[in-house]
């Protein structure tokens, strides 16, 4: 895979997903050692009742400092249940990579969660400024097609992201200005 062809995978801007959901309070690095391997594991989310933003990403060993982004999504209910229904169903996220139909081209990865617990609305606003920027492999629906490979040819410094997450962030606002000055004509 050429740099180009990865140029807005999310595997390769990991560093700066990590930074921006830790600017937002997410904690990245609670559950950061413990890898999600058996739906049993879905349980230490059990006593949360918080709902929000969750992404999945991948790791090549527990110890490793390199994240890669897989999927990004929200939910209105508690993280438990909705990881319960990645975890359990035939088309669920969690099911597709321990069943090992992602990642295809690497072998012993290991899949984390990152939760960052607000309403709805935001975590709604702020999936869809992620999937704006960059292409999840398994965000089907906003990416148009599931990729089957993990792209762990590069992952970029954050400060290199940061110029194309700006111009994504700015037209959102633009795009509510707009919406609101339409309105009023």
């Amino acid at each position: 895979m050429s740099e180009e062809d990865s140029g807005n995978h999310s595997e390769t801007s990991g560093p700066f997903i990590a930074y921006f959901l830790k600017k937002l309070g997410c904690d990245i690095d609670l559950y950061d050692e413990d890898p999600i391997l058996s739906p049993v594991d879905i349980d230490r989310y059990r006593s949360t009742i918080a709902s929000g933003l969750y992404v999945f990403y991948m790791k090549s060993s527990t110890g490793s400092s390199k994240r890669y982004p897989i999927y990004v999504g929200v939910t209105g209910r508690s993280f438990y249940q909705r990881f319960y229904e990645h975890a359990t169903k035939d088309t669920g996220q969690i099911m597709k990579v321990l069943d090992g139909q992602f990642p295809k081209n690497v072998e012993g990865f290991e899949l984390y969660i990152w939760t960052l617990n607000t309403t709805f609305i935001i975590a709604k606003y702020l999936e869809s400024v992620l999937l704006e920027v960059w292409d999840f492999p398994l965000n089907k629906s906003e990416n148009g097609t599931e990729r089957i490979d993990l792209d762990t040819s590069t992952q970029r410094p954050p400060e290199d992201d940061k110029a194309d997450f700006n111009i994504s962030w700015q037209n959102y606002f633009k795009e509510i200005q707009s919406i609101n000055t339409d309105y009023e004509d």
